[in-house]
C-alpha cells in the first residue's frame, strides 16, 4: 500500500467495507481463488437454467446423491435452480449468504420429473427430488376408518411461479416408468418457506398416497388428466348501496306518472 493510502485509512469511516486495505487484500484474494479453482480438478463448467455457470463441486462424507457447491468470486449460487452436470439434473437445494469470497452451497441429485395441469390447462413438468417421507408428519388428522395405502413421499422442487400454486388436496403420479401399477399421492402437508430467501430457494411438499382413478393418465404420468375444467369466474359482489324504501316508494310513484299506460296494461296500481 501507498503512503497515501495509508494517510486515507487513517480517515476512512468506521464502515470496514470502506477500508482501502481491506478492499485490496479482498482482490488479491478473489484473484489467487479464480486461478486456484479453475486449476483444481473440483471445477467444472455446467449448464444452468440454458446459461453456462462455473462451479466446484466436492463429494460429501455421508450422502452420495448430494455435493458441496462453491461458486466462482463475486458470483451468486442459482439456489432453486437446476444444474445439468454430467448425465444427471441436480437440484440446488442450499445457498449460503455473508461470505465475500465465494458462496458455497448444496445440490442434490433429481430423481424424478414430476408433471401436473395447472389452473389454466397446461402441462408442467419440473425436475425435483423425491424421498421416503414416513418420518415426516403427515400433515392430516385422521378421523374415520379407512384402508388406504400407508406410503408417504417428500416432494423438493425448486420455488418458481408454477410450484408455489401446489397446494393441499394437489394429486400426483409417481412411480417408476417401467411400473405397470402407478401409485397415486395427494399434498397433504405444502411446506413454501421449506427454504426460501428472498423469493429464491426450494419447497416441499409431504404427499400421503391415494387411490388411482378414472381420471388420471398413468401412461403420460399426470393425475387428473382427463377432469381438468377451466376456473369459473367468480361473480363480482353488489357494491351498491342499500336503497332506502322510501326512496323506492318515490322512484315508482314517478315512474308510474312517467308511463301510465304501461301501469294499467301491466296490472298494476299503487
Amino acid at each position: 500500500m501507498s503512503v497515501w493510502n495509508t494517510y486515507e485509512a487513517r480517515f476512512a469511516p468506521d464502515d470496514p467495507t470502506m477500508d482501502p486495505r481491506r478492499n485490496s487484500a479482498q482482490d488479491h484474494i478473489r484473484s489467487r481463488m479464480r486461478r486456484k479453482i479453475t486449476a483444481s480438478l473440483s471445477y467444472k463448467r455446467v449448464q444452468c437454467e440454458g446459461r453456462d455457470i462455473q462451479l466446484a463441486i466436492v463429494d460429501t462424507a455421508n450422502d452420495l446423491s448430494a455435493k458441496k457447491i462453491f461458486s466462482m468470486p463475486e458470483e451468486e449460487l442459482p439456489h432453486g435452480s437446476i444444474i445439468e452436470w454430467g448425465d444427471s439434473r441436480w437440484l440446488v437445494t442450499e445457498a449460503g449468504f455473508g461470505n465475500d469470497l465465494c458462496q458455497e452451497g448444496k445440490m442434490r441429485r433429481c430423481n424424478y420429473y414430476l408433471k401436473w395441469i395447472n389452473s389454466k390447462g397446461d402441462i408442467i413438468g419440473r425436475w425435483c427430488v423425491v424421498e421416503d417421507g414416513t418420518k415426516y408428519l403427515i400433515g392430516e388428522r385422521q378421523e374415520d376408518m379407512l384402508a388406504v395405502g400407508d406410503a408417504r413421499m417428500a416432494v423438493t422442487l425448486g420455488r418458481d411461479s408454477e410450484t408455489t400454486q401446489i397446494n393441499r388436496g394437489r394429486r400426483f403420479l409417481i412411480d417408476d416408468m417401467d411400473s405397470q401399477e402407478v401409485l397415486a399421492y395427494e399434498v397433504t402437508k405444502p411446506n413454501k418457506m421449506f427454504n426460501v430467501f428472498n423469493g429464491k430457494g426450494v419447497i416441499r411438499f409431504i404427499m400421503g398416497e391415494s387411490e388411482l382413478t378414472d381420471l388420471d393418465n398413468p401412461e403420460a404420468r399426470i393425475a387428473d388428466y382427463y377432469g381438468w375444467k377451466p376456473e369459473e369466474a367468480k361473480p363480482v359482489p353488489d357494491t351498491k348501496k342499500d336503497v332506502p324504501f322510501e326512496e323506492m316508494i318515490s322512484q315508482a310513484e314517478q315512474e308510474a306518472k312517467d308511463k301510465p299506460e304501461q301501469i294499467e296494461k301491466s296490472g298494476v296500481w299503487l
